[in-house]
């Protein structure tokens, strides 16, 4: 899937974007867009986007131009960071992360601690081209592996109020470079050294050649210096300026010194021819002023340039002032230097070859803004308390500190429930070996033991089948005989003919040697205290008149009845 990057240019006078798609088969153009921001009074530079901008900002929003989620590269105004070029003499990238801050701090008019700072790693062999080495001292010789930087920094308050005003229209860049740096992006994708220059540099056997780039916007310009080898194509970063003079600054010389209207000084602006001397008021007044923004120029070349024998070669003007009609012509003849043209093969598909040369100038920061994720090498100031998508990372650290703890908790459950497990396991195991070893002594005759608990219920229902067949458990008829047999007087004879025990009720027929017996009889077993009621009936003597036969019937006393029943 294509990863799509929008490189922002929030210019003062002009909101410019270039939106390009990173694909494995490289880079792709997929649009261009600008808004004009609309004057509202003086226009300060201050380190904050002013209304107007903001507004701009706005609108692009709500048409669509700047869509929210995608990936947004802006650029810090030069004036806002510190910009320094050191050499330290090891290359590890993690000991350069933590030794750069200090390398630094004694160059910086801030504490460590109120400011972010990013580097970019220059080509081995830039150090010649260094003016400011930093970590290197004169006199000595640069250590074989050696790491040559730029260093920018930026005070968190300016990238936090900036972040801040940004963030107030919904966008969120993700990447928050330099501008100096994105153009020098542009360059090195866009750009080559014109064939005539080349050849001369051949023939002149000069080994190394000086290279500026101009970007002149409606409040500043931006300069580049680069240094190309004879060899090379590819320019290495030397130094980098902004001046605090833009096309702005003309339209104000007119609009002073000719007591114009702002409109009507851009018009009379754009009228001025600088390629010829001029010839009207107004050309005399705008003159006079890019005069003062070429010494300005002039003086980074002489402070930065030709220390190493380097020739002035070329310079490539962009910007939304570098249109001007003229300038280009203008700083060829002062400086002595050749303008340089456009690749005739850009790295970027989609690219409209026709108007390729006069719009895309235009777009040099928007465009290097683009390019900075996808080369990977530009200093980017979102990082540390400012990293892109802080709160996402914070919410995701937040739910993985929940979903750890959660999974701790969990564990300990675990923990918790399986040690009760294993106790209660271990007791079960304890109390089944117990139970078994109970059921082997009473029931010895169970050879195969499969579940202790319904082989047990099943014996006792067995034996108490056998029980109540066999009247297990009630009391027999020689133990009512007993008690019956203890009521009877012993001098009293008496012959059992039937004894039937039903329930609480027991029938005797018997035969003794007279009435006065059955009395004596009857008056003994009331006194057993073990009858409730002792009736005597059908008592008769016999035919030969020696026996008097009789029958007793007996009902046992309640509490009889309970032991009874307990007793079986």
């Amino acid at each position: 899937m294509a990863q799509i990057i929008l490189g922002l240019d929030i210019g003062r006078s002009v909101i410019k974007g270039v939106r390009i798609a990173r694909t494995l088969r490289g880079l792709r153009l997929v649009d261009a867009f600008e808004r004009k921001v609309e004057r509202q009074g003086e226009r300060g530079r201050g380190d904050l986007p002013d209304e107007a901008q903001i507004e701009a900002l706005r609108r692009l929003r709500s048409e669509g131009k700047i869509k929210p989620g995608e990936m947004t590269a802006i650029a810090l105004p030069g004036h806002l960071v510190s910009t320094r070029e050191i050499t330290v003499p090891f290359t590890d990238p993690k000991r350069l992360r933590q030794v750069v801050p200090f390398e630094v701090e004694g160059q910086l008019p801030f504490d460590l601690e109120e400011i972010v700072i990013d580097y970019q790693l220059l080509p081995q062999g830039a150090a010649r081209d260094l003016q400011i080495r930093g970590a290197a001292e004169p006199g000595k010789a640069e250590p074989a592996e050696s790491s040559h930087l730029l260093v920018s920094a930026v005070p968190k308050g300016v990238l936090r109020r900036y972040l801040s005003a940004l963030q107030s229209v919904g966008i969120d860049p993700a990447w928050v470079g330099v501008d100096a740096l994105s153009l020098y992006t542009f360059y090195q994708q866009m750009t080559q050294p014109s064939n005539g220059e080349k050849k001369r540099g051949a023939a002149a056997g000069e080994e190394r050649s000086e290279h500026l780039l101009i970007d002149l916007g409606a409040s500043k310009t931006v300069l580049c210096g680069l240094s190309v080898a004879a060899k090379q194509t590819s320019p290495r970063l030397r130094w980098v300026r902004t001046i605090p003079i833009g096309s702005d600054d003309f339209t104000e010389a007119l609009q002073q010194d000719l007591g114009l209207s702002w409109e009507e000084a851009e018009k009379r602006k754009s009228e001025v021819d600088l390629s010829v001397p001029p010839r009207t008021e107004a050309g005399e007044a705008v003159q006079k002023r890019v005069s003062s923004w070429l010494v300005e120029i002039e003086k980074s070349l002489s402070l930065t340039g030709g220390a190493n024998g380097e020739s002035r070669s070329g310079f490539y003007l962009c910007g939304g002032g570098g249109q001007w009609r003229g300038l280009k012509e203008l700083i060829a003849q002062h400086f002595q230097m050749t303008p340089e043209t456009l690749s005739g093969s850009p790295p970027i598909a989609g690219l409209d070859t026709a108007h390729f040369s006069t719009a895309l100038p235009r777009y040099a920061e928007a465009l290097g803004l683009a390019l900075s994720p996808a080369q990977g090498t530009q200093i980017n100031f979102r990082q540390g308390e400012f990293v892109f998508g802080k709160e996402s990372i914070e919410r995701r650290h937040r739910l993985a500190s929940v979903g750890l703890v959660s999974l701790l908790l969990l564990g300990l459950m675990g923990g918790d429930f399986y040690l009760h497990y294993h106790q209660k396991e271990k007791k079960f195991q304890a109390l089944k070996q117990e139970l078994r070893s109970e059921f082997t002594k009473t029931f010895p005759q169970t050879k195969n033991v499969a579940n202790e608990v319904e082989q047990t219920r099943a014996a006792i229902n067995e034996r108490k089948r056998s029980g109540d067949f066999l009247g297990v458990g009630e009391e027999s008829p020689l133990e009512v005989l007993k008690v019956v047999t203890a009521g009877i007087p012993t001098e009293v004879r008496i012959d059992v003919t039937e004894l039937v025990i039903d329930g609480d009720k027991i029938r005797i027929e018997a035969q003794t040697d007279s009435y006065d017996s059955v009395d004596r009889i009857r008056g003994g077993l009331m006194k057993v205290g073990h009858f409730e009621e002792v009736n005597v009936s059908d008592a008769k003597i016999s035919a030969d008149q020696s026996k008097v036969g009789f029958r007793i019937q007996l009902t046992m006393m309640e509490g009889k009845k309970d032991e009874r029943k307990r007793s079986s």
